[in-house]
């Protein structure tokens, strides 16, 4: 196999690189990256772009200095401007409460979009294309977790895809050029590595010898398959998910339209594995107010008056504080200056011994509200106003002597709005 013009047909095909790109080569030093990295090196000129090369050492292996040496040393007697990142991954994952692996991916990216090149190409070869499509296999990802690594994302490209492992170690021994060996990708210690060392070779030698070849061609298959119903989804969502989209949308695309929907809220290009997603349709299904659904990354969903909201979690809001008549008071938690104001023509009839707060909702809270009998708990009154959820929390209260007298801005009690106290009025303002 010709690698050189494999690349070069990759690119062409996929439109992974346009000419006057400022192009960086995530280079480790192993094999992979060296192959990508003299092959880009070789079309630059006809490409017409700009090539740079970065590293991340992240400290793990005692080897890892050395890696870090020879790749500056390939990129300085290529004339390519080179980018090193030194991090201790081991120390930093564990404070963040993250594995190495992802965590080290995390800084990789991170690292990678900081440089400000046009594309990021990254050495994903046709072995890791099918490594990866097992992993998700097991993990019960959706469809698009079985269509494999894809060519392009964003401006990550990935032009090996179509070239195995094994034609990647004959290009380097043919062409007599050097590379370091990441001893830990011998070692049967992260799941991929299983996959790669155990797994393959097991489906290969009983199974099927050709696999990598046979599942990366299915997986162009279903890539296709999973475009088509990708585009039905993308034109059928409205930013938002309702109840009645259960029965209105085939299974296929209601789960596309959440995906779509978890992304736009939580501002993440990462897919919802299946067990989230189908968490989520039998949450729609219920249309059960009150119930949630942890989600990953601290979100979570819940249904809201016939509609889906995913959000971040926060910490449940309280505030309490004692308001004087006549003095502003101002609620940072809520943004609200809050004046009670004496005024004869105030609808508020409070004594000027009361002990008189300003606070949220609380579990068990009642009051007497206006043009209504009887008594109502708090919750019932926001459920029949129609009030979201997220809001409630948001709802200053005027209480004396612990009683509600006001649901500011909404219904006052109706045992305060005659007496023989003072009259007030509440004013409320931005802030």
């Amino acid at each position: 196999m010709d690698i050189i013009k494999c690349v070069e047909k990759a690119i062409i095909k996929h439109n992974l690189i346009q000419n006057g790109d400022r192009v960086l080569v995530a280079l480790s030093g192993g094999s992979d990256s060296i192959t990508l990295l003299f092959t880009l090196n070789s079309l630059k000129d006809k490409l017409g772009i700009t090539l740079g090369a970065c590293h991340v050492n992240h400290m793990l292996r005692d080897s890892a200095d050395r890696d870090m040496q020879f790749c500056n040393e390939v990129c300085k007697r290529l004339g390519i401007e080179f980018h090193i990142l030194k991090k201790d991954i081991k120390t930093e994952s564990k404070k963040h409460g993250k594995s190495e692996e992802l965590y080290a991916r995390e800084v990789r990216y991170n690292f990678f979009k900081s440089l400000n090149y046009d594309k990021i190409a990254t050495a994903h070869n046709k072995n890791d294309n099918a490594e990866t499509i097992l992993h998700n296999f097991m993990r019960g990802s959706s469809l698009q977790g079985l269509s494999g690594i894809p060519y392009k994302r964003g401006n990550i490209v990935r032009p090996l895809l179509d070239i195995t492992k094994q034609e990647i170690n004959t290009f380097c021994k043919e062409m007599g050029i050097d590379f370091v060996l990441d001893e830990t990708n011998l070692k049967p210690i992260y799941t991929r590595n299983k996959i790669r060392l155990n797994l393959i070779p097991e489906i290969e030698e009983n199974f099927n010898p050709n696999f990598i070849n046979t599942v990366t061609s299915n997986s162009v298959m279903v890539q296709e398959d999973c475009e088509y119903l990708d585009n039905i989804a993308k034109s059928s969502y409205t930013d938002e998910i309702l109840v009645d989209d259960v029965s209105k949308y085939p299974a296929s695309i209601l789960r596309r339209m959440i995906e779509l929907h978890y992304k736009k809220s939580a501002n993440s290009d990462k897919n919802l594995s299946g067990l989230y997603i189908y968490n989520i349709i039998d949450l729609l299904k219920s249309n059960e107010t009150g119930k949630q659904i942890d989600l990953p990354n601290y979100y979570s969903a819940y249904i809201s008056y016939g509609k889906l909201i995913i959000e971040k979690k926060t910490k449940k809001l309280e505030f309490e504080y004692k308001i004087i008549p006549n003095v502003p008071l101002c609620i940072t938690e809520i943004g609200k200056e809050i004046l009670l104001k004496e005024d004869k023509n105030g609808k508020i009839f409070l004594d000027t011994t009361d002990n008189l707060i300003i606070r949220n909702k609380r579990n068990g809270d009642i009051f007497y509200p206006t043009k209504m009998s009887g008594k109502k708990k708090l919750s019932d009154f926001f459920t029949d106003k129609k009030i979201p959820k997220k809001e409630r929390e948001q709802i200053p209260l005027l209480l004396s002597n612990s009683k509600i007298v006001s649901v500011i801005g909404y219904r006052n009690d109706r045992n305060f709005e005659n007496g023989s106290g003072k009259q007030y009025k509440i004013i409320v303002k931005e802030i």
